[in-house]
């Protein structure tokens, strides 16, 4: 699966579970997505990619993609296995019965031919299949998490109708691979053993055996396999050790064999992954349903003037300091957090603001998202208490430059607690030197 198809499964997953539980805190989401250039459907793709990496959503769904891939190898070696049964089956007695050996190679294969064939044509969508049905009960059953147990889910609605031609895809290559399997078989077997073959039965007449044969054995005989003729088949009612009439009916057991069951299954594999591939090629966001029409406001790119712009960016960015347009060119800058507007920072240095109200802590975000910075010191009131709050935003921040430092710009009663959240954020401290050195080298 390709992670344009990866991306559209997480951004149905996310969809699904904003539908059932709600909107995600997604400011941070939607910043990102605002960013990203192109159709609204790709902002929409991009903001669920990053709430699905930050709710564990992504490893979820590789989790799930590891284990069906684990589970095409177990099933691959199992149908291996049960193809070398077939095929030791129908040749367990000597002599073969002719027509309970093509029972035992193709009874099954037909009854599941035909209850897939119906299930296409009645049932033509995902839910007519017994195989998803229990793969979504299994799902619920060992999902402990909500968020995660809406992946699957997820996967059947954004595939829709394409689901059953993955269905088919799988379980006629499984099919292929026993019946080949068998065929592998049965030409050893008949290849280095010497078997005779007999007809039996009760029923009916030796005149219906012959129609018989001759039916399943014409289009085989079109395709190159010889077909019995009417006086061997008279006589084959009793079991012959003749070598021609030994070799004409294994070649007529091994034709039809391979045109209704081998052919059969590969060329449905073959169009099931043709119809699978086309749609899945095909596939697009459907932006119409209602949680991503709630969107369109909050995705919305913002032109480059919305944080320039003078009566509003200056009055929100930096109260008593206002910017000027060469903040853009800027990439070493320093913010100041809940620290009170009176406060002087150094005149050296570029000064993006103080992030105390949610519009300030918007506006630098959006600001940041469109120039991230190369150098960010973070400037703190060590008398404030580190809360859950002021992390996230630290940790925000810290997302969108290069390399970021905490500055404490006293020795206040918190101290001690900074520091050691300094740790947990995975950040030293510094002071505007530390900016200041790197514009002397530049």
């Amino acid at each position: 699966m390709n992670q344009y198809l990866k991306s559209l499964w997480l951004t149905e997953t996310v969809r699904l579970i904003e539908k059932e539980s709600g909107r995600f805190r997604d400011e941070d989401a939607n910043r990102i997505a605002r960013s990203e250039p192109g159709a609204l459907s790709d902002r929409i793709i991009k903001r669920a990619e990053v709430i699905a990496e930050q709710h564990g959503l992504v490893q979820a769904q590789t989790n799930w993609l590891s284990s069906a891939k684990l589970s095409i190898v177990i099933l691959f070696i199992f149908a291996l296995f049960v193809g070398v049964g077939l095929a030791f089956s129908a040749l367990a007695n000597n002599p073969v019965n002719l027509y309970w050996a093509l029972l035992c190679l193709l009874g099954v294969h037909f009854v599941t031919l035909c209850l897939w064939i119906i299930s296409c044509i009645f049932i033509p969508n995902e839910s007519g299949s017994l195989f998803i049905h229990i793969w979504l009960w299994l799902a619920k059953k060992l999902s402990q998490k909500k968020t995660i147990s809406q992946v699957l889910p997820a996967f059947i609605t954004l595939f829709s109708k394409q689901t059953r031609w993955l269905v088919g895809l799988i379980v006629n290559l499984l099919w292929t691979v026993i019946l080949f399997s068998a065929l592998v078989i049965l030409v050893i077997l008949l290849s280095t053993k010497s078997y005779s073959f007999e007809w039996q039965t009760t029923l009916l007449s030796t005149d219906s055996v012959i129609a018989i044969t001759h039916f399943l054995g014409w289009l085989p005989s079109v395709l190159g396999f010889s077909l019995p003729d009417s006086e061997i088949i008279r006589v084959s009612a009793q079991a012959l050790t003749d070598s021609e009439i030994r070799s004409a009916w294994a070649i007529w057991l091994l034709g039809i064999f391979i045109i209704y069951g081998v052919a059969v299954r590969a060329i449905l594999f073959i169009f099931c992954w043709l119809k699978w591939s086309t749609g899945c090629q095909n596939l697009t966001l459907n932006t119409q349903y209602r949680e991503y029409q709630q969107l369109v406001n909050d995705l919305q790119p913002l032109a480059e003037k919305a944080i320039l712009d003078q009566e509003h960016s200056y009055h929100t960015l930096n109260q008593t300091n206002p910017l000027t347009r060469n903040i853009v060119g800027s990439k070493q800058l320093l913010i100041a957090i809940d620290i009170e507007p009176n406060w002087l920072p150094p005149t050296n240095v570029e000064f993006l603001g103080f992030l105390n109200s949610n519009e300030q802590r918007k506006a630098i975000l959006e600001f940041l998202q469109q120039h991230p910075a190369e150098k960010l010191l973070i400037a703190i009131d060590t008398d404030r208490a580190p809360d859950r709050g002021m992390l996230n935003v630290i940790q925000s921040l810290i997302n969108k430059s290069a390399q970021s430092k905490l500055w404490f710009i006293n020795q206040g009663r918190q101290l001690d607690n900074w520091q050691e959240c300094m740790s947990k954020l995975g950040i030293e401290s510094a002071n505007p030197d530390w900016i200041l050195v790197e514009n002397n080298h530049a």
